[in-house]
């Protein structure tokens, strides 16, 4: 894969002064195979396999970018999979694994298609600022592209089928990587994570689960997917709950440059 081909999808987006980027993950699995944990390396072969065939059957034309780059994960190297971990386009946990594995991304990076990670499949959209309808208008295209190939594995009871019981449901995960210098030098940054974890949020660090926070950067995400539709999990998340965050922290960034504009002196804010 020519890696410098890649261009990038992150701009100004609306509230990008506090948040950096907004994602929509949808994980799904192929019916008739077991999960990636307990399938043997002959059929996540097939599923990457049949993953590419449905890709090259999908109608991109509406996207942005409607060439999809093809990664064989088992023969790229260390170093390539790692830079496809620090541009977010795959996990630690996918470029790990020892199953068979790819992923396909867009050119300029704003969308990409796991295959074999935790799930058979874990397709995700990111936008630039807070701009959860356009990336879910996105994936909802290619999902549907998918599935006119590929057969989900769906319960009439409990929806999608994932290998985290997190995920059943609609197995669609909103997030949103925010800058809150301003909530951590005030220390508020506990708070936060404490009411993020009575509305079912995940708080994490730069490169999601078990990682720490870098550059004052926290990944936010929904924790559940099971009893809601997308549109009410997406209207929670960009209406009420990542709109008040943002104001908890623009409130810290100008008490801030009231009271003690020197602790600001080697830290970028914007306000």
């Amino acid at each position: 894969m020519a890696f410098e081909d890649l261009g990038t999808w992150l701009d100004v987006g609306p509230d990008s002064d506090v948040v950096v980027s907004s994602r929509v993950r949808m994980a799904r699995n192929m019916a008739c195979f077991p999960f990636v944990n307990r399938a043997t390396q002959g059929q996540c072969q097939e599923i990457v396999s049949l993953t590419r065939q449905a890709l090259s059957e999908c109608d991109l034309s509406n996207e942005p970018t409607n060439e999809m780059i093809w990664v064989d994960l088992d023969q790229a190297s260390d170093r390539e999979r790692m830079l496809l971990v620090e541009r977010h386009l795959i996990s630690r946990h996918h470029a790990e694994t020892r199953a068979s594995k790819a992923v396909a991304v867009a050119r300029d990076e704003s969308m990409s298609l796991m295959v074999n990670e935790e799930d058979h499949l874990r397709l995700q959209v990111l936008t630039a600022g807070l701009q959860f309808e356009q990336a879910f208008s996105r994936i909802s295209q290619v999902e549907k592209g998918l599935e006119s190939t590929l057969e989900y594995a769906f319960s009439p009871r409990w929806g999608y089928l994932t290998a985290c019981p997190t995920n059943v449901g609609t197995g669609i995960r909103f997030s949103v990587m925010m800058h809150l210098p301003g909530l951590l030098i005030t220390r508020e940054i506990e708070r936060v994570k404490r009411s993020a974890k009575d509305l079912h949020l995940a708080v994490r660090g730069y490169y999601g689960e078990g990682s720490e926070s870098t550059g004052d950067l926290f990944q936010i995400s929904n924790q559940i997917t099971l009893g809601q539709s997308e549109d009410e999990l997406m209207a929670e998340f960009q209406q009420r709950i990542i709109p008040r965050i943002v104001d908890y922290e623009r409130q810290a960034r100008q008490m801030l440059l009231k009271k003690n504009p020197l602790l600001l002196s080697s830290t970028k804010i914007s306000c």
